[in-house]
């Protein structure tokens, strides 16, 4: 700014002394006088507004706001940021750029941030923000505008620009994070400060031992003679010499390990080659957890698949046909020491009572193999002409069911006295015995076994009932009593296997 004082408007010699002077001259001097005056104030009033200063002038509050004017060419010392304590600690967090450079936030629980006031574009904004994680279940949720930088950061998931991203933590502890951005936060660049990057894009990552608080990711191969990760595996082929340890999930196109192979995640691959080593189950976790989908075209040996129904197991492969075959998966009930004691009456009874109503729950459309024996003894010497049926009580319906019973009736000990076979196309009841009055310690064993296919779900109940007249005296179903259900397929099934 040029100054407009002049100071050469001013006659510093007139008045003359000893002279009769011109008063017009005298006015000349007010009034340039006054002139400057006016361009003094008005120039001090300026920079009043305009200056930067130290303090704040006498009467006045310091208001250093550049309003984004260029300063350069300055050798500084001795600078600091502004501390800002985030108010909010848990949900969603606007990080204001315009209040701080630096600002530090507290969980109490998971934050989800988004940023406002950064630069206008064109100018670069670049601040930092300091997150204490006290609890591993708190996790940081990135918004979409955060969309550089993302590569390799520890925990973050999905890690895919222009979508909201979530970073987990493996530990408690203060993380720090720079933001970025030129184009007023349409786009912003992540800096990680406190740990290393964990990817390597198109690379090998090789290691005598390899050991991460967090996860290991690699674009083409993971190599350690011994790995442990607190997080998550990923690469081409994930290979480890000795020993793998995965506390979260391992993916990979193959994954081999010379020794054991543990984790608490998810496994992906195309193969696996190790000893798997399995952690103990929990409540909530299982060892081995496998998701059900479609079987594979042409099997392969040592194969082991699941689909909507039943599992299977492939021991030997070969070009025309394989021997897959079902690994039958058995729902079992066992009358338990002291057997059961029937009511003496005509009524339908449940052959099982523990748990409570005997009762298994059928998936639809699914068929089932079943087999089953029954050791009824009475014990007294029965007074009553009667017979004894087996039937099954229905939750849902069945499309269709077979099955033949073996039975072999006697007084006194089990012995082969009478033995009939009987085929049966229906669950309803199935008389079993002839009608008659039997002599002490009658003994009646059935052993039946068969298939049927469901058509909707529903409780499926082994059943007995006395025909006509209950026998009197005192009925058991003996302990070790059975029955046995498991899966073969679909409603549809008509072969599994090796078949020609």
């Amino acid at each position: 700014m040029t100054s407009q004082i002049n100071p050469n408007n001013i006659d510093g010699n007139y008045p003359v002394a000893g002279v009769d002077n011109n008063s017009q001259g005298f006015r000349d001097n007010f009034t340039n006088t006054k002139t400057n005056f006016q361009y003094a104030r008005n120039e001090i009033i300026d920079l009043q507004s305009k200056a930067v200063l130290k303090a704040a002038l006498i009467g006045g509050v310091l208001d250093n706001n550049m309003n984004d004017n260029l300063i350069y060419a300055a050798k500084i010392r001795d600078f600091s940021a502004t501390r800002v304590p985030v108010a909010t600690t848990v949900g969603s967090i606007t990080i204001d750029y315009s209040a701080g450079h630096y600002q530090t936030i507290n969980t109490t629980g998971s934050v989800s941030l988004t940023f406002s006031n950064f630069p206008p574009s064109g100018s670069y904004g670049l601040m930092r923000i300091q997150i204490n994680i006290t609890d591993v279940a708190y996790t940081m949720e990135l918004p979409s505008e955060v969309s550089l930088g993302l590569s390799g950061i520890q925990g973050i998931s999905p890690g895919t620009p222009g979508v909201s991203n979530t970073i987990t933590f493996g530990s408690t502890g203060y993380y720090e994070f720079a933001f970025g951005s030129s184009d007023g936060g349409t786009t912003i660049t992540l800096f990680d400060l406190n740990r290393a990057l964990t990817n390597f894009d198109l690379a090998t990552i090789t290691a005598d031992n390899l050991s991460a608080i967090g996860n290991v990711s690699a674009g083409d191969s993971v190599l350690a003679s011994d790995m442990i990760a607190t997080g998550n595996v990923t690469g081409g082929n994930v290979l480890a010499g000795v020993n793998m340890s995965a506390a979260g999930n391992v993916t990979g196109g193959n994954i081999i390990a010379s020794s054991a192979f543990s984790t608490t995640g998810v496994v992906q691959a195309g193969n696996v080659n190790a000893v798997i080593n399995p952690t103990t189950g929990t409540a909530a976790l299982p060892p081995i957890n496998m998701t059900a989908g479609i079987l594979t075209i042409t099997p392969e040996a040592g194969a082991i698949e699941l689909d909507s129904a039943v599992f299977y197991a492939t021991p030997t492969a070969g070009s025309a046909s394989s021997q897959r075959g079902i690994l039958p998966a058995y729902h079992v009930i066992v009358m338990p020491a002291g057997g059961r004691t029937l009511t003496q009456n005509t009524s339908v009874q449940n052959v099982f009572d523990n748990p409570t109503n005997g009762a298994l729950t059928l998936t639809a459309n699914t068929t089932y193999e079943f087999e089953g024996l029954y050791v009824i003894n009475n014990t007294a010497a029965p007074s009553t002409s009667h017979s004894i049926s087996i039937l099954f009580g229905l939750g849902g319906s069945l499309i269709s069911i077979n099955y033949i019973a073996d039975v072999t009736s006697s007084s006194g000990a089990p012995a082969q006295t009478a033995s009939t076979r009987s085929l049966s196309t229906a669950a309803t009841a199935l008389q079993i015995t002839g009608s008659g009055t039997t002599t002490s310690n009658e003994s009646v064993t059935v052993h039946l076994r068969g298939l049927l296919r469901t058509n909707s779900s529903g409780t499926f109940t082994p059943q007995i009932q006395y025909n006509t007249n209950a026998p009197g005296g005192v009925t058991t179903i003996t302990n070790n009593s059975f029955f046995r259900m498991a899966a073969l397929g679909d409603s549809s099934l008509i072969s599994v296997g090796n078949w020609t």
